[in-house]
């Protein structure tokens, strides 16, 4: 039986390598494929691009910053990262190992229009891709046809005399954000820092602390014990800014479906594209496009926790 060109132990192992992709525990050598990506700390070495390592705060001379489409080589293995779109600093690691080609893309957005490159595709012969949407209804609107409706929509809730809190769902798309509406915008201390990490990459208009003047609010969506403590007695309306307002959450008093990943169809076709053999699936919609892309591909990751009682 031929052996499988990655495994998945708490993170993506390149086989017949060193490399460690997205990791969730320390290993000598781990891949980054966002800054979001980075569930484990202690890494020996990490290998990402210098947006995604300034974000990351990754400091000391182990660690290796690549920009992306230059090629390098660690030992015999030649490597590239390649733009996957999913933010700033975002990218895939594609790796030939002995003339075997591997790519770990995590997520990727096809679409331009955001901070950051689209997804650019490399052949290969086995491809790893993140699958955060893939339903058949996860369809998304034009990026740009959704921050015109969010700016109209900041604009209209400042005539009204109320805060509109745009709530993301990470850092990077904080920053996506607010490097791409034209408002005067406030936000959290780790968002300002955030932005200050990244000046060097990406231009962000100076983003303010939440006070007496009235502006747009930035805001993780994780954290709403913060922003009623920024917030205090001003008057607010809270806008979901992400992917996920395709399934119309309940909530908030307005959602608008900025999505940092492909959709459905996106998804599927960037993944033809790249020609591999097979393909390797994580993510929440990890069955339904390993389902959709037939025997070449499977669903790799963590385990799913089988329920203790059968449901009645």
């Amino acid at each position: 039986m031929p052996i499988a060109p990655v495994s998945w132990r708490d993170g993506v192992h390149l086989t017949g390598t060193p490399i460690w992709c997205d990791a969730r525990r320390r290993r000598d050598i781990c891949f980054v494929s966002s800054a979001e990506a980075l569930a484990g700390r202690g890494h020996a070495q990490l290998i990402g691009t210098p947006a995604t390592l300034a974000l990351l705060a990754a400091k000391g001379d182990g660690h290796l910053a690549v920009p992306p489409r230059q090629r390098f080589t660690l030992g015999t293995v030649r490597l590239q990262l390649v733009p996957t779109g999913r933010g700033l600093g975002a990218a895939a690691l594609h790796a030939d190992v002995t003339g075997r080609t591997v790519m770990y893309a995590g997520a990727v957005r096809t679409t331009s229009g955001g901070l950051g490159d689209a997804a650019e595709v490399r052949t290969c012969e086995a491809l790893v891709v993140a699958a955060p949407f893939g339903e058949k209804h996860h369809a998304f609107p034009p990026l740009a046809r959704v921050i015109d409706e969010t700016t109209a929509w900041v604009h209209r809730e400042l005539a009204e005399g109320r805060r509109p809190v745009l709530l993301v769902d990470s850092i990077l798309d904080a920053l996506e954000v607010s490097a791409t509406l034209d408002v005067p915008l406030a936000t959290s201390r780790a968002i300002r820092d955030a932005a200050l990490r990244v000046a060097s990459f990406a231009k962000i208009p100076m983003l303010a602390t939440v006070g007496k003047e009235p502006r747009a609010v930035v805001w993780l969506d994780a954290d709403h014990t913060g922003l009623r403590r920024a917030i205090g007695t001003h008057r607010f309306s809270t806008a979901l800014v992400s992917g996920r307002a395709i399934e119309a959450p309940s909530g908030y008093d307005a959602a608008f479906v900025w999505s940092s990943a492909a959709d459905r169809k996106q998804l599927l076709a960037w993944i033809e594209s790249a020609g591999a053999r097979s393909v390797f699936v994580t993510g929440a919609c990890a069955e339904t496009i390993a389902d959709a892309l037939g025997p070449r591909a499977r669903v790799i990751g963590p385990p799913h926790q089988m329920p203790l009682f059968a449901a009645p």
